[in-house]
């Protein structure tokens, strides 16, 4: 019986990292005389080159690392209570370099847990120089796609399990063993990669390939770790069946699928997953226009959460309450709206969502009691409002 687990919060490392100098990326670099190599049009710094070499710790026999992508401190926090992690050896939380107090207010969220398998780490200074020079050039895409992939190779790097875990912030387990089955399956099957829900790809579709997104999905570290890093980056790529951009980890995936090693399980646990939610926040801080409007109720979802979790305002309220972005349902001064037709046909699927997030062990009984208390003007103004119906033939 499969003994061991390790639970990662995002990537970097460099045993998968033997390429040579020259071709230290998986592609072919020029211009590394003047410390720079040319990828796709990016030129990365070699500071970057060298963070991203950093050595790798020596693997357990036996384990699960679980890669947590933090990037919204709050949904990682109430995230993994209340879940089976019994057999997890290494939490691991890695920043994604843009929170402005250097993440001092994640770690006291750390050493509130008082758990000592969890640990912070953050992407190496020179990573973290590179997404910032991005997203002052206000490519904002390209930042998270630059960010994402960045965090995977840290935690990989860090992994100290055979298995690893990505974890999207804003995902929630409903079945608190979701996770031990998981690795259960993918570590007895000898699976490279297993994920609970089939990435949305016509070009996979048309070829008959059944990749798991990387939301919830549990890889194989070795396997990881024998490609090139650059490798594991949403990127595009010249393929026997055409030209295709993939995402983040996809790629590997692609190329391996023939060996009957990548898969989604078959009866995958339940989960509610509020696509999206780190995005939208991003958007949101950036945004200068006089109202933002939340058609998918990402910033409430983040903004109930606020609530729920006592302390969770370490370095200052990142949104406002619940009962303040009610204001928006009638208000168009209000900073954040919610009175465009398209939120009107949005909510009763948020509200859903909500649902079975109240039914997970972690938010039943007196949490999810407050979660629907603060919707409570929300579920009035929406119940009284005549939802646009949708014209097909356009």
């Amino acid at each position: 019986m499969l003994s061991v687990r390790t639970i990662v919060g995002v990537v970097g490392r460099h045993g998968f990292f033997r390429a040579r100098r020259r071709d230290i990326l998986g592609v072919r670099a020029t211009g590394l005389r003047c410390g720079i190599a040319q990828v796709r049009g990016h030129r990365l710094p070699a500071a970057v080159i060298a963070t991203l070499l950093d050595r790798a710790p020596k693997l357990l026999d036996r384990g699960l690392s679980r890669v947590i992508d933090d990037r919204r401190r709050l949904c990682n926090r109430i995230g993994i209570r209340g879940m089976d992690t019994r057999r997890c050896h290494q939490v691991l939380v890695i920043l994604d370099g843009w929170g402005g107090d250097g993440g001092k207010s994640q770690q006291e969220v750390i050493r509130e847990f008082d758990d000592p398998r969890v640990s912070l780490a953050h992407l190496g200074l020179g990573v973290r120089l590179l997404i910032r020079r991005i997203h002052r050039r206000g490519r904002g895409g390209a930042v998270a796609n630059w960010a994402h992939w960045a965090m995977i190779v840290e935690g990989t790097s860090r992994a100290v399990c055979r298995h690893a875990f990505l974890h999207d912030a804003d995902a929630f387990f409903i079945d608190p063993d979701g996770l031990e089955r998981q690795y259960d399956e993918c570590a007895g099957r000898g699976m490279a990669t297993l994920g609970v829900q089939q990435r949305l790809d016509e070009f996979f579709a048309r070829n008959g390939y059944s990749i798991p997104g990387t939301w919830e999905m549990m890889f194989s570290v070795d396997w990881a770790r024998r490609r090139a890093p650059i490798l594991l980056k949403g990127q595009y790529h010249e393929t026997p069946h055409g030209r295709h951009e993939f995402d983040t980890m996809l790629y590997p995936q692609y190329l391996d699928f023939p060996t009957g090693t990548v898969g989604v399980m078959d009866s995958p646990p339940r989960l509610v997953h509020f696509h999206g939610t780190i995005t939208t926040y991003r958007v949101y801080r950036d945004w200068t226009g006089t109202q933002a409007v939340d058609e998918c109720f990402r910033l409430l979802l983040l903004s109930l959460l606020q609530d729920l979790v006592p302390g969770s305002t370490h370095g200052g309220k990142l949104l406002p309450d619940p009962s303040e972005l009610a204001r928006g349902l009638t208000d168009p001064g209000a900073p954040i709206g919610y009175g465009s037709a398209t939120a009107a046909r949005n909510y009763p699927t948020f509200r859903g969502e909500i649902d079975d997030l109240c039914s997970a062990p972690t938010f039943a009984g007196e949490r999810a009691g407050r979660i629907r208390q603060n919707l409570r003007a929300f579920d009035e103004h929406f119940a009284s409002a005549a939802p646009t119906p949708v014209n097909h033939d356009d």
